[in-house]
């Protein structure tokens, strides 16, 4: 595990959850205490699963300083709505909430690679890492997302709930796709280096997906069309180009 901050190169002496224990606190009893996995990927890149409570996983990889500061006040602004997006419960989002969101899942994302991909910690360049801590929210250049409706899981055990896949597009310098699924709720983000004078194209939106990121007016959460489990794993790693910047 890293042994300096990710974000800000401090010395790492803070667990941050991966997963928020407010949102343990939100979910229901029966589902908090149910036994569950967690897929983590070893140095050795072999897959393996680990037994693990929903919202539990801590990754010490922060200051203390920055988990208690900007890294709080993204949680804080995710927290009125995540969790009812997670269920599919039908509600607007404006540009706030899709930059709230899409802070939050990038964020989490980063977590997740910390904790869980052990042979490819830095699959998310450095340079992603510094663009949230400085700017609180992804490269609008670089970065393009979409939100996705899965079919919620039911009374599946939590590892069932979440899923993270995180893979990079042409090799170490191009960029990489990360889909982040908890409950209905799934994301996908693509992150291209660029040249300057080019932007990555963006996802566009229809009746299976919306989206996220960079903001765009209000949408109806969630979409008309679910997407299945099967049909997410079709979409990783996304194809998606850089194009030029208008003038």
């Amino acid at each position: 595990m890293p042994t300096t901050f990710v974000f800000c190169g401090g010395k790492a002496g803070s667990r941050e959850h991966v997963l928020p224990q407010w949102l343990r606190r939100q979910a229901p009893e029966k589902f908090v205490k149910a036994g569950g996995t967690r897929t983590i990927r070893t140095k050795q890149g072999e897959y393996r699963q680990i037994a693990e409570l929903f919202a539990t996983a801590t990754v010490k990889c922060v200051c203390s300083t920055c988990n208690n500061v900007w890294m709080s006040g993204v949680e804080q602004k995710v927290q009125p709505f995540l969790y009812h997006v997670m269920r599919g419960q039908p509600m607007t989002l404006g540009p706030d909430e899709h930059t709230a969101l899409a802070t939050w899942a990038m964020k989490t994302s980063m977590m997740m690679v910390q904790s869980s991909m052990l042979d490819d910690l830095t699959v998310i360049p450095r340079a992603d890492y510094l663009q949230l801590h400085r700017h609180g929210q992804p490269s609008m250049r670089r970065t393009t997302a979409r939100a996705l409706y899965v079919e919620p899981p039911g009374n599946e055990h939590q590892h069932e709930w979440g899923t993270f896949h995180a893979s990079r597009i042409g090799g170490k310098t191009n960029g990489y796709s990360i889909i982040l699924r908890t409950g209905a709720l799934a994301m996908q983000f693509t992150s291209l280096r660029l040249a300057a004078g080019y932007e990555t194209a963006r996802y566009g939106e229809n009746g299976q997906q919306l989206r996220l990121w960079p903001p765009t007016e209000a949408f109806s959460w969630p979409p008309p069309i679910p997407t299945s489990i099967d049909e997410l794993a079709s979409m990783h790693p996304a194809r998606v180009w850089a194009k030029k910047r208008k003038a």
